[in-house]
């Protein structure tokens, strides 16, 4: 039993990772929304570089799965995987949101 326990908590581990890699990208999504209803620019700014950063939390947390062993703990790793990637998909739209058109002369 101690060996499937230490056996389990990497997997834990990564899990909460991306667990806690999805909600700072959607507190980054809100803070960007929030930002843009105000018309705010330096809360933009900012939340933009919450986006950004929650840009590079998903990508490591998709890394740390991408190393995990599949086959003995597939299903749940499925899961996160898909959530990630949905919340990865939210971010890249979010994102294209926020680009300013250029100017046209």
């Amino acid at each position: 039993m101690t060996q499937v326990n230490q056996h389990q908590m990497p997997i834990r581990h990564v899990i909460d990772n991306a667990e806690k890699a999805i909600q700072v990208a959607k507190d980054a999504e809100m803070a960007v929304r929030h930002a843009q209803l105000q018309s705010d620019p330096h809360k933009l700014s900012s939340a933009l570089a919450q986006l950004e950063s929650a840009h590079q939390a998903l990508a490591k947390a998709q890394s740390q799965m991408a190393a995990q062993d599949h086959e003995h703990h597939g299903q749940e790793l499925v899961q996160v995987q898909d959530q990630l990637n949905q919340t990865q998909q939210s971010l890249d739209v979010v994102a294209s949101n926020t680009e300013q058109p250029k100017q046209v002369r």
